[in-house]
């Protein structure tokens, strides 16, 4: 089987993704040397899709759906990218962003207090502060570094739950992202599951207007990018991204990848089908080295 055939991927119902139009590798990525400053609006505002990438042994193997982008050198690269994937717990960081933007700094000393019958399975941080409660920058912390799943829903329902969340999605310009449901269910990663799901592009464009873009004002994206844990790669890179496993094997992350001048903005979605495993972050984030490797020729 041909690369070109093996990027396709079966859409709900059974139909295929549609395939993009084959180039020629020179056109796969953009001529190096376009400023930042223009690369990201062009990347997460309205664009035309980037050629899928081809020769991914590492990311078939996988199963998974990545994007990314090089902001210094405007440089693309996807890989099934507009395939839907489960959410997962990734809609914490875009709901701190929301909570930042509309209510600003001051936001994340207000005190919520929470009950037994709040936590949910997968809270690691919430369980031990029922007698006190919570700041809400301390949940958006736990949430984000601890992946604690009563934070995440205690940050959600500050915003109008799924139905809130999804509508803030749209007024992003995001119109695939949705959450229907509320942890631990949202994080079920069904394959077939129609709630709750993603892309690799919108994941990543999403994530990159709070991280990178201007959805939010210059002086709170350092705070959001505090809360998400970093992780070597190898090639010297470091990954500043928020990360989320579901069963199916599902796992994701997103983020920026640094070394020295540049920052590439990435999203990586994986999945090995076998409905009693919990996905790892670390597999998604070999795709994520993966996909650096070949955004520089490898």
């Amino acid at each position: 089987m041909g690369d070109s055939a093996a990027l396709e991927d079966a859409a709900p119902g059974g139909a295929a993704a549609p395939r993009s139009p084959a180039r020629s590798p020179a056109r796969r990525t953009l001529l190096a040397g376009a400023l930042a400053a223009a690369a990201v609006p062009r990347a997460l505002g309205p664009a035309p899709s980037p050629h899928p990438a081809t020769g991914l042994p590492a990311l078939r193997a996988c199963g998974a759906s990545a994007w990314a982008l090089d902001l210094r050198t405007g440089a693309r690269l996807a890989h099934r990218p507009d395939v839907p994937r489960p959410l997962l717990s990734l809609h914490a960081g875009l709901v701190a962003a929301q909570l930042l933007r509309t209510g600003g700094p001051a936001v994340l000393r207000r005190h919520l207090r929470f009950s037994p019958d709040d936590l949910v399975d997968g809270s690691p941080v919430c369980c031990w502060h029922l007698s006190e409660g919570m700041s809400v920058g301390q949940l958006c912390d736990a949430a984000l570094r601890r992946a604690d799943a009563t934070a995440a829903n205690l940050l959600l329902g500050l915003v109008g739950g799924p139905r809130g969340f999804t509508r803030s999605c749209r007024e992003l310009g995001d119109r695939t992202t949705r959450l229907d449901r509320w942890a631990p269910a949202s994080s079920g990663g069904q394959p077939w599951e129609p709630r709750d799901v993603t892309s690799a592009t919108a994941l990543a464009r999403g994530y990159g207007r709070v991280l990178v873009g201007t959805a939010l004002p210059a002086p709170a994206r350092p705070l959001l990018r505090s809360w998400l844990p970093t992780a070597p790669l190898p090639g010297g890179w470091c990954f500043t991204h928020a990360a989320a496993t579901g069963w199916y094997g599902s796992a994701a992350v997103v983020g920026l990848a640094q070394r020295g001048a540049r920052t590439v903005l990435v999203s990586a979605l994986t999945r090995s089908g076998q409905p009693s495993t919990r996905g790892s972050a670390r597999t998604a984030r070999a795709a994520v080295a993966s996909v650096l490797q070949l955004l520089e020729g490898g």
